[in-house]
């Protein structure tokens, strides 16, 4: 029903920018840096749209603010769903995500990094608000340092350039800011697996925080993986408004699954400040790779998609990210 149908429950836009940033002078910049880069995004967002004077801005999750339906900042952090989930009555940070790969600290003046920022459905509107916050970050400094950086470059999936010199300064070009969609890019994938061969492995890039019977998953697991994606996919159609039922389509997920034949394990502990909160926390979860005994045809485009979706908790930081090879 939903499992084969995957054109139809996977036709949800998104846009995936990468962006080259070049540091402005010798700095330390934080070793999680799509974490830094999201909670900083976040505070400029505030900083530059909040109506309230920043003294008595004394609630941090704005949850007493009578604007709050209408500011856009909250918009952009917590996009509305537009079919409210079964299982979720929560804030849901559906509508973006973050990521870096680079964890170098140490950085000279004109050294550049990159990192790349996913709009999901309706949440591409934000494309300026977004510009704009990542444009004051790096005005103000990124982490406890305050690491300055200017962006230099902007590409969208094909490495089109997305900014062009015009009248009145730097231009966004719109005709190259278009969406791309999870079943187009599991299509995609799959032609390019077919192409080259494949092991029927899954390699988790970034720390990956999964719940599986209320437990952290401390190794790898098929079902948790798989009903993890179920949910996550569940979700974004919530999010695009289309409904489904996420019972049905859990037992369609987890009909045939594949054994996990070997795998290696990383624990990994990460530290979080948070600007807004002016405290630390930690985040944890895991990282390696997965050797499985096969793929099922009907699963493989959902896993597909969800190397552009990322599984587990804090996905807007980072984490979740993997790919299948």
């Amino acid at each position: 029903m939903y499992i084969d149908n995957y054109e139809q429950y996977l036709d949800i836009p998104y846009v995936k920018l990468h962006f080259t940033a070049c540091v402005a002078e010798d700095c330390y910049l934080p070793r999680n840096k799509a974490s830094a880069l999201r909670g900083g995004v976040g505070q400029m967002m505030i900083l530059q749209n909040c109506i309230l004077a920043s003294a008595l801005r004394t609630d941090e999750d704005c949850r007493e603010c009578s604007c709050r339906e209408e500011c856009l900042v909250q918009r952009f952090l917590y996009t509305p769903v537009s079919v409210q989930p079964a299982f979720s009555a929560e804030k849901l940070s559906m509508g973006y995500l973050f990521e870096c790969e680079n964890y170098y600290e140490d950085f000279a003046e004109g050294d550049t990094f990159d990192f790349q920022v996913i709009l999901f459905g309706k949440s591409r509107v934000y494309l300026n608000l977004l510009l704009q916050a990542v444009w004051a970050l790096g005005q103000q400094g990124l982490g406890k340092e305050k690491g300055r950086f200017s962006i230099v470059r902007i590409l969208n999936s094909r490495k089109e350039d997305i900014l062009c010199d015009g009248y009145g300064g730097v231009q966004i070009r719109k005709d190259r800011y278009y969406p791309e969609t999870f079943a187009g890019y599991a299509q995609f994938r799959m032609r390019q697996l077919q192409k080259n061969g494949y092991r029927g492995a899954l390699k988790f890039q970034t720390e990956t925080d999964i719940r599986f019977r209320k437990q952290r998953m401390e190794e790898f697991d098929m079902q948790a993986i798989v009903e993890n994606l179920a949910r996550r996919a569940y979700l974004f159609n919530c999010f695009e408004g289309t409904e489904m039922d996420l019972d049905i389509f859990m037992e369609e997920m987890i009909s045939d699954l594949p054994r996990i034949c070997y795998q290696d394990v990383n624990r990994i502990q990460v530290k979080r400040f948070s600007s807004r909160q002016m405290s630390s926390m930690k985040l944890g979860g895991i990282k390696g790779e997965v050797q499985l005994d096969r793929i099922p045809p009907q699963l493989l485009p959902w896993l597909l998609a969800g190397e552009v979706m990322h599984i587990g908790k804090n996905t807007s930081f980072g984490f979740g990210r993997y790919r299948v090879f």
